[in-house]
């Protein structure tokens, strides 16, 4: 009799510790929410702290433990404490894991929090185990949250790239596009940000079919969002993109898909830059060697196409660029133009400070003389002898070069007599 008195005195007892928990369970939690929503941190986490002590003496699968974990949890997060957060969120999980199974949608919320709190400590294969075990529920169950489920995919798509897996990442965006749709709350900008990355990982990965609609798609958004020259912003900044990431094809077709759309000013001049370097890749000759220029002169399809585009965009800028105006010179001379080469070499000269202006003077010379300008040829080829002889003196071997082009410009004008005393002024520096 005394031993059922006294069992049953202690399950009374234990059901008013119990009992006692609970109520200052709740009283801490309740506090600590209080205090949180008031902006008092310290306060807040005392609480949410001394909730979870007293939660940790609950039965198993007692869900008021998940409850004292996430207040904390969240909390650390708040004031940007992720390596505190971090284990608060995985107990979380493991406690859920545990309560529900391993692949219960009831997850997916813990599982996007691990994720996010981890990627800042630089815990990157947590993100990704994280990420990868949410778009498995999601995909499976077809409840995840629609903002997060897109997010989620996004922020794998950025891993994948920071650990140098583009395939993986440029996969995962791609499902970052087709999920964001299922989201009503997602904004216009934020649609066409995704398609933004997506189009640039598909440059990256040599699919420019599939980056050029994407920009179309960008450019469909902003002007149903009322932009105004979206489309030929849109196509002219894809353009540059496109070349940069070495898609040829793809930047000549969207810098003309920008001109056909009557585009503003500056998206002009980015779309006809583009198609200007295009045609500079395909018909530069790695150098600006003007004499070599012209004897390899041959005109093309190529060329003309070079000239025209280098020319519409020399008459947007106000001066022409330098690298232009040199651009224009050897085109021409490829095309066996040496007058007109000759002008935009003047014009680059011109263009150019006082003091960097030599080697620009001595590529001039050899187009005039080919355009049979021999005057004009011989007297800044003089102007620059002269500028030698001062520097190093009348019998510096640096002289040659100068001299040998004199030579044939003497020549080539039929100034014999003149043309007999360089060639002996070169014989006496050489010996």
């Amino acid at each position: 009799m005394k031993s059922g008195i006294a069992f049953l005195l202690i399950v009374v007892v234990s059901i008013a510790s119990m009992a006692v928990a609970q109520a200052t369970w709740s009283g801490h939690t309740s506090a600590g929410e209080y205090a949180f929503a008031r902006g008092d941190v310290t306060r807040a986490k005392a609480e949410f702290q001394a909730a979870l002590d007293i939660a940790q003496g609950f039965p198993p699968g007692d869900r008021r433990l998940e409850t004292s974990l996430e207040n904390l949890a969240r909390l650390y997060e708040h004031q940007s404490e992720f390596d505190q957060a971090q284990p608060l969120y995985q107990l979380l999980l493991v406690a859920q894991e545990n309560r529900l199974g391993m692949d219960d949608p009831g997850l997916l919320g813990t599982l996007f929090a691990v994720a996010r709190v981890s990627q800042p400590t630089g815990d990157l294969p947590t993100v990704v185990d994280s990420l990868e075990r949410y778009a498995a529920i999601a995909d499976a169950s077809g409840k995840a949250d629609p903002r997060k489920h897109w997010q989620a995919m996004q922020m794998l798509a950025r891993m994948e790239t920071v650990q140098e897996k583009p395939e993986r990442a440029l996969d995962w965006q791609r499902r970052t596009r087709d999920a964001i749709t299922e989201d009503p709350g997602a904004t216009a900008e934020e649609r066409a940000m995704v398609l933004v990355s997506l189009a640039e990982m598909e440059l990256n990965a040599g699919h420019g079919p599939e980056a050029e609609r994407a920009y179309l798609e960008i450019a469909e958004i902003r002007e149903e969002e009322g932009e105004s020259d979206a489309l030929p912003r849109t196509m002219a900044a894809g353009a540059d993109i496109a070349l940069a990431s070495g898609e040829l094809d793809t930047a000549e077709s969207l810098a003309m898909r920008a001109l056909d759309a009557s585009p503003d000013a500056e998206s002009e001049l980015l779309a006809r830059r583009v198609l200007a370097d295009i045609s500079w890749i395909q018909v530069n000759r790695g150098t600006n060697d003007m004499e070599m220029l012209l004897a390899a002169a041959k005109d093309s399809e190529d060329l003309v196409r070079a000239r025209d585009r280098l020319q519409s965009l020399a008459l947007l800028q106000d001066p022409p660029t330098a690298e232009i105006l040199s651009r224009m010179a050897q085109v021409e001379a490829l095309r066996g133009q040496p007058a007109s080469a000759a002008d935009w070499q003047r014009r680059l000269v011109e263009a150019l400070p006082a003091d960097s202006r030599m080697e620009a003077q001595v590529n001039l010379v050899p187009l005039l003389g080919a355009a049979g300008l021999w005057h004009e040829a011989l007297a800044i080829n003089g102007a620059q002898l002269a500028e030698l002889e001062s520097r190093y003196g009348p019998s510096d071997r640096r002289l040659l070069p100068l001299l040998g082009q004199r030579l044939g410009l003497l020549e080539g004008a039929g100034q014999k007599k003149e043309a007999k005393k360089v060639r002996k002024r070169m014989k006496k520096i050489s010996r």
